[in-house]
């Protein structure tokens, strides 16, 4: 009797346990509801702004569902030159040798990388100060769960461009 109520218990057990796995993985395609750049008032506050000044901090925070986000704002891409010349380096692949670089046009070179965030309160945010005036391509890559296997998904949101002012 106690083995047949064992099996029994087994049986309707197992396919709650398999369709809760089940269940986790279905991963859905990481999205960006909006990107924000915030600057510390006077008063200390954080208050919403349309256009970074140059070469003050401000933090851009991304609303999404993602697990990780990373930003990549354009603002910075130093270019090892040859000795004696204003022609750049190239590796053995044609791609530039870069001493540092924030753009996403240079993903997966060496010495290229985003801004890491942090989860806030209102969406995961990052610090950064643009050195220079001018129009920068924000770009924004959000991941869900799952680095190196198959529930890895990874999409890239272009935000558009930042324009930077004098003060």
């Amino acid at each position: 009797m106690k083995k047949t109520y064992n099996l029994i218990l087994m049986g309707m057990l197992a396919p709650l346990v398999l369709f809760s796995c089940l269940q986790e993985d279905i991963v859905p395609n990481p999205t960006v509801q909006s990107v924000e750049m915030y600057m510390m008032d006077i008063e200390g506050n954080d208050s919403l702004i349309t256009q970074p000044t140059v070469n003050k901090a401000f933090r851009f925070v991304v609303n999404t569902d993602a697990d990780i986000a990373t930003v990549w704002p354009g603002g910075e891409r130093r270019i090892v030159k040859k000795v004696n010349t204003e022609t750049d380096s190239l590796d053995m692949f044609g791609n530039p040798v870069l001493i540092v670089s924030d753009y996403y046009s240079d993903y997966g070179l060496v010495k290229a990388r985003g801004f890491k965030t942090a989860l806030g309160e209102t969406g995961w945010y990052t610090s950064y100060t643009y050195k220079e005036v001018g129009e920068f391509d924000l770009t924004i890559l959000v991941t869900n769960h799952g680095y190196n296997s198959a529930d890895y998904k990874q999409v890239v949101y272009e935000a558009g461009k930042v324009t930077v002012v004098e003060e």
